[in-house]
């Protein structure tokens, strides 16, 4: 936060001094001293998110650094691509000097140029271009200020910088009041600002006014909850009699989510002409040109805007940019709240003056309309429509679909209504909107005679929206089969690949289900379903005899789609994919579908790469997307998402053997998948008690729970997840006496080819051969195989197993060696109990077992969840608010934290940071990306 008047001393940068925030510009110095860094601040309205950006301007400036700025707008946040306007396009003359076909991209997006607009990938890769290109010459930063009111498009393109800019010059700078907004590229650091100390908040109010009344002082204190804002503004708002003490304090002073009303005597002592001006400017009015895409460039100011200027500027309300010499508010809070306390008339009527001066074809020309209109206007609607057809044609399909919504609102009869509202619910389905609107729009439909041509479109928004919200999942299954049967005449390239989005949503239904009549349903209708549809029917029909070569025959399927048939098929690429687990052999196939930047594409995507990360070793990477996933998706309504996401996580839980988080999160997936019969669910449960009970040692317990998922010897049809538990069933089976049934399991798989799906698939097969083979040949084969440390959890089972093995054999010399590399694997990824089964084997072999003392190593012992709490605790979160991160009691988190304290050494919440951070602990095994 910063303060404007006299009492604090400068930076020595020309600008106001911060109080306190030492951390945050730690951080902002550090990526302003280097290249390629990334830095996001999270925080409430009025926290000092702005002035920290500031600060940095103003320390770039003065290094002689390029900054290029973007302030998100609430009225611009349903506009695709108008936040990224604001960055690029001062740099649109430098995109001279880009390959064509970066250049093309850019010119496209910004609507310099006429053509279809590029994918979200291209234009990414044409805007890091652009920047790179530009900071070669000079450094350069990018500074994004109120990014959650940037829309969606252009939000997208800046995930994808900030993950790819570490190469480059370019220090890109972003603020949020989004507390679950995220950067996750390599060079990037999120920082949470945090309210003020007490000792700070008293220097910043003693600064802005000296002579209060020791009672009004704390008054203001205690209300403004060290905000920086509000410590800034409540004094201004005080009569000086009440700040002297001379008359009492109002009952209420404004905070929270009453701070704009501090603004409203400034807004009521402006001039008529002023405050319409102010309002104008909250409405996204702007006078040159470079800020509109399209929007004439040659506007001249109105008469007297140079007199309405210096009076908004004096009243502290706005001010000039010192680079481009425009107004700009003080603070994003001073827009929010000149609109809410301008009249609704006003409102609408600067509206439609600022439509009327745009162009009849700008994009904002539409939303201003709207805006500034009540009654139905079929003129109104019209350019609406071809905002969202225009909006649509650039993936902007959930923008599209609000403007479609609204231009169903505005129809001048019921008949274009039912059109619009149709088309916006089929694209908000397209886009994965939130299921709460998508219902929304669904319920204006029903209220009217859906159109025969229009038919087909709304039964598929509705089968989506049943699927999703996941209430019933067979009814669903059997609209889209009707769909099916009503496209059986029409050709394979019906608009909008709706054909590929039917099977792949009528497979992923049949799945999650194994309803035997949804698999008969789906065999009557596989002939009219695309090669790559074909493919992922496969996939997971019965992997163990139709998969073979799916990686293989994956390749030549995606080779012959169109780039725009890849776009509407990305679900079922990616379905297809992980049924195979083949996602980790096909690099290229993530690096094509990361175009796509809808939410429900980069959810989808997130899953897929979930599961990889399981199988892959990288646990945290998985937990982390998991734990993020399903918050985003609970969010949205998508309960089979998050589900989903439990279900990998639950897979990193039971290696790792938590068994209270298992729990936990077993109570929220086991009522609500049992409760709609979802067996690829249910089976998954069972797939991760019998890991937890093999770890623990607990053999019968875990052949009992794998055995429900496959019987041994058999890999039926219609059960593709049958890899889930094919090594656990094997090694129950064999610790438990069970011989023969194991090795009639791996004879099973063998047969049916399974090692021939991918080569998870394959060394998942060898490794189960050698335990049932007990042969030393056997276990160095599998062990040799060329990949295998690709999948560490697996690996390090096998040397486990082939240590034990030899141990047995008597041979506890060479017991020894595996024995240690199974640990080493185990520690690496958290697998405790694992770890103890190496050691008792160790022991028994008459090795050493590897030293536990140190913090470090004490560290390495520290279970994932107490991990996770500790590291949360350090952060000074209360067992409350740690329960709530990590879906477990408060009084579990108080018992975690007393097993914590001494494996750490230490004795309070006070020395958990210190202790964590000495040697590296709070790290966990790196992800092998």
């Amino acid at each position: 936060m910063s303060v404007r008047e006299n009492g604090l001393p400068g930076d020595g940068d020309g600008g106001p001094e911060l109080l306190g925030r030492s951390a945050e510009r730690a951080v902002l110095s550090a990526a302003l001293a280097g290249a390629g860094d990334a830095v996001l601040l999270r925080g409430d309205p009025g926290i000092g998110k702005t002035s920290l950006l500031e600060w940095a301007v103003r320390r770039a400036r003065a290094a002689d650094t390029r900054v290029l700025r973007m302030v998100g707008a609430a009225a611009e946040s349903g506009l695709a691509y108008a936040a990224l306007h604001q960055v690029l396009w001062p740099l649109l003359d430098e995109s001279a000097g880009l390959p064509p076909a970066q250049q093309d991209a850019l010119e496209r997006a910004l609507g310099v140029r006429e053509g279809a607009p590029p994918d979200g990938f291209a234009l990414g890769d044409a805007a890091l271009g652009l920047l790179a290109r530009t900071a070669a010459r000079r450094p350069l930063l990018v500074v994004l200020d109120d990014l959650q009111w940037a829309d969606e498009t252009s939000a997208a393109v800046f995930a994808f910088l900030q993950r790819r800019i570490e190469r480059t010059a370019v220090v890109l700078l972003a603020a949020t009041r989004d507390a679950e907004a995220r950067f996750d590229g390599p060079t990037s650091t999120v920082v949470d600002v945090g309210r003020l100390s007490s000792d700070e908040a008293g220097v910043l109010v003693d600064s802005r006014c000296p002579g209060l009344e020791s009672g009004v002082r704390d008054r203001i204190l205690h209300e403004a909850g060290g905000n920086p804002l509000a410590l800034t503004e409540l004094p201004l708002q005080l009569d000086p009699d009440v700040g002297r003490g001379v008359l009492p304090l109002p009952d209420h002073l404004p905070v929270g989510t009453r701070l704009g009303r501090m603004f409203d005597t400034r807004i009521a002592r402006l001039s008529s002409p002023a405050r319409d001006r102010l309002l104008r400017l909250a409405l996204g009015e702007a006078w040159r040109g470079a800020d509109l895409p399209g929007a004439r460039g040659d506007v001249p100011r109105p008469p007297g805007d140079d007199g309405l200027r210096r009076e908004l500027t004096d009243s502290g309300l706005a001010v000039v940019d010192p680079t481009t010499s425009e107004l700009r508010f003080r603070h994003p809070l001073v827009a929010s709240c000149v609109v809410e306390l301008a009249p609704k008339a006003a409102v609408r009527k600067a509206h439609l003056r600022i439509a009327a001066l745009l162009p009849l074809d700008h994009p904002q020309r539409a939303l201003h309309l709207s805006a500034g209109t009540v009654d139905p206007d079929e003129a109104t609607a019209s350019c609406l429509e071809r905002a969202a057809e225009e909006m649509a044609q650039r993936r902007g399909d959930v923008e599209a679909a609000r403007l479609y919504g609204r231009a169903a609102e505005l129809s001048g009869s019921p008949s274009g209504a039912v059109r619009r509202w149709i088309m916006a619910a089929s694209l908000a389905t397209r886009g994965t909107a939130p299921l709460d609107f998508i219902r929304r729009l669904l319920d204006e439909v029903a209220r009217h005679p859906v159109p025969g041509d229009l038919a087909v479109l709304h039964q598929f928004s509705i089968a989506f929206f049943q699927l999703h919200e996941g209430s019933d999942y067979r009814a669903p299954a059997v609209v889209m089969s009707e769909i099916l049967d009503g496209l059986g005449a029409l050709p394979q390239e019906e608009p909008g690949g709706l054909r590929d989005s039917l099977f792949c949503l009528l497979i992923l239904t049949t799945v999650y289900t194994g309803d035997d009549a949804l698999w008969r349903n789906l065999d009557r209708h596989i002939h009219q379903a695309s090669p790559l549809a074909a493919l992922c029917y496969d996939v997971w029909k019965d992997p163990a005899r139709t998969a073979h070569g799916a990686a293989e025959r994956l390749r030549p399927a995606l080779a012959t789609l169109t780039p725009h048939q890849e776009a509407m098929s990305v679900w079922l690429i990616l379905w297809t994919a992980v049924g195979a687990d083949v996602i980790g052999e096909h690099p290229e196939l993530l690096r094509r579908l990361q175009r796509q930047h809808l939410w429900g594409t980069r959810s989808f995507l997130d899953l897929v790469t979930c599961r990889d990360d399981v199988i892959r070793g990288r646990w945290e990477s998985a937990l982390r997307t998991a734990d993020r996933g399903a918050r985003e998706s609970a969010a949205r309504g998508f309960d089979i998402h998050r589900m989903t996401y439990h279900l990998h996580a639950g897979f990193v839980l039971a290696g790792r053997g938590e068994a209270d988080a298992l729990d936990s999160l077993h109570e929220q997936l086991g009522p609500w998948a049992r409760e709609r019969g979802l067996r690829f669910l249910l089976d998954g449960m069972h797939a991760h008690r019998s890991l937890l009970a093999l770890g623990a040692g607990r053999y019968e317990d875990a052949y009992a729970h794998a055995a429900a998922v496959t019987p041994p010897g058999t890999l039926p049809a219609r059960v593709p997840w049958f890899l889930h538990s094919f090594l656990d069933l094997v090694e129950a089976a064999a610790h438990t006496g069970r011989e023969e049934q194991a090795r009639a399991h791996v004879d099973a798989a063998v047969a049916a080819g399974v090692a021939e799906i991918s080569g998870h698939h394959a060394f998942t097969v060898s490794a189960a051969a050698a335990v049932v083979a007990r042969d030393d040949a056997r276990f160095r084969a599998a062990l040799a195989r060329p990949g295998a440390e690709q999948w560490p959890f697996t690996h390090a089972r096998l040397h486990l197993a082939y240590g034990g093995h030899l141990r047995r054999r008597s041979r506890r010399k060479d017991a020894v060696s595996p024995l240690l590399e199974a640990r080493r694997l185990f520690a690496g990824l958290g697998a405790v109990q694992w770890v103890a089964a190496a050691d008792r084997e160790l022991s028994a072999a008459g090795g050493a077992v590897p030293p536990t003392a140190g913090r470090g190593a004490e560290w390495q012992v520290l279970t994932a969840q107490e991990r996770r709490i500790a590291d949360l605790a350090a952060c000074g979160l209360t067992n409350r608010e740690i329960a709530n991160r990590v879906r477990v009691s408060p009084r579990t988190v108080g018992a975690h934290l007393y097993r914590i304290f001494p494996k750490l050494g230490v004795t309070s919440r006070a020395a958990l940071s210190e202790a964590l951070a000495d040697d590296g602990a709070r790290g966990s095994a790196p992800d092998a990306r």
